[in-house]
């Protein structure tokens, strides 16, 4: 007579052949690879894109050419690039044409013109503006017989700071955006996965021959842990090459930051994908087809894409922002808004560890009424389960 499967035997042993089985799959792999192409490429076109916003030519007539040392200060003082040719109306309006440069100035003081192909960009436009606007100031101040020089002086304004700055903020906001994105597509992905994983052995009948030899909850813990595990050694994997990519190619300078937001990343994807993961399980038992889930997870991914909206929007302009601080405390929002913040150097030790208690009890919670949800709907084919009927005690 065969010994029956212990609690832990039952649990270790679903979870094995959850992990196994998308460790060998060459989904994993291509997942893989398709990710860092996508990181790779995401990285790529930021940086074209902030090149080609921050980066102008223009083209400056001999009427125009007293304007050059204004322009370049005013470029300076607005962080951006520009490079000047000087050129002649006809030889400037040709180049424009031909996408050489973005814009030629001509004319003279008090009838500048500005010329672009079809518009001309805003940034560009700004810088030409200071300039032109400070060269009028600096004559009409001559004029009256008042130094610009000494005027300009009287006028600064010193800037002091209650907290010296962080000279690695750049760097810390890169590392939060990436460990963000990292968390998102992991919660989100691998949460979908158990819900599809639900629906197949649903679909096919192999739940009822897994439920004769253990327990619903057994299976389910089993293929949480199983998944959740794939989740995070590809969590590891992408992590461990983006780092070593940003610091071989000199991006990355602070690996205090990377290695914490690291941490906080494994940590937050644990939390997040028992709170995540158990749901997925639960909605997934109630429908019996793969064309009726998209609809029952739904719900679920609004829930994973709004803290990932909201941190991407409102962190980087405003890490002390009121609305985030206090998500990151909620369940359900701590898992993405919490790490960020934590990167950011403007959440402490003690709120990670309150928001992780609360994510726990969130989870004890949860657990429970996904356990019954899923007990009492996946051996039952045919129509969608209710929630209400779902969640009545047999």
């Amino acid at each position: 007579m065969t010994t029956p499967l212990s609690t832990s035997q039952a649990v270790v042993l679903v979870a094995r052949r959850e992990f196994v089985t998308q460790v060998r799959s060459r989904s994993f792999v291509i997942g893989l690879v398709i990710t860092l192409v996508l990181f790779g490429g995401l990285f790529l076109l930021g940086a074209w894109i902030s090149g080609q916003s921050s980066s102008h030519t223009l083209g400056v007539t001999a009427g125009a050419a007293g304007l050059e040392p204004g322009l370049q200060q005013a470029a300076q003082s607005q962080g951006a690039q520009l490079t000047l040719h000087e050129v002649d109306d006809a030889t400037g309006r040709a180049q424009v044409e031909s996408g050489d440069l973005d814009a030629v100035l001509t004319g003279a003081p008090g009838a500048y013109q500005l010329i672009g192909l079809d518009s001309v960009g805003d940034n560009l436009r700004s810088i030409v503006d200071a300039a032109v606007q400070q060269q009028t100031l600096t004559a009409e101040l001559n004029a009256a017989g008042v130094d610009p020089s000494g005027l300009a002086d009287r006028s600064n304004v010193v800037v002091e700071t209650l907290q010296p700055g962080d000279p690695d903020s750049g760097q810390r906001l890169a590392v939060a955006i990436v460990g963000t994105v990292l968390l998102f597509f992991s919660l989100s992905g691998y949460g979908s996965l158990v819900a599809t994983g639900v629906v197949e052995e649903k679909q096919s009948r192999v739940v009822e021959l897994l439920l004769a030899t253990i327990r619903p909850w057994q299976l389910l813990a089993g293929k949480i842990l199983g998944l959740g595990t794939v989740g995070l050694l590809q969590l590891v994997i992408l992590s461990a090459i983006c780092g070593a990519g940003a610091s071989a190619a000199g991006l990355l300078t602070v690996p205090g930051a990377a290695v914490g937001m690291f941490v906080m990343v494994v940590l937050w994807y644990l939390l997040g994908f028992f709170l995540y993961a158990s749901l997925y399980a639960a909605v997934g038992s109630t429908v019996s087809r793969q064309e009726e889930l998209q609809s029952v997870v739904a719900p679920m991914i609004f829930l994973l894409l709004i803290p990932f909206v909201l941190t991407l929007n409102l962190l980087p302009s405003d890490p002390r922002n009121g609305v985030a601080t206090v998500l990151s405390f909620i369940p359900f929002f701590s898992q993405t808004v919490m790490p960020a913040r934590y990167a950011l150097g403007v959440a402490s030790l003690w709120e990670v560890l309150v928001a992780a208690g609360l994510a726990l009890l969130a989870i004890v919670v949860v657990v429970r009424i996904a356990g019954r949800i899923y007990q009492n709907s996946v051996l039952r084919t045919g129509a969608r389960v209710s929630l209400r009927e779902a969640l009545k005690t047999r």
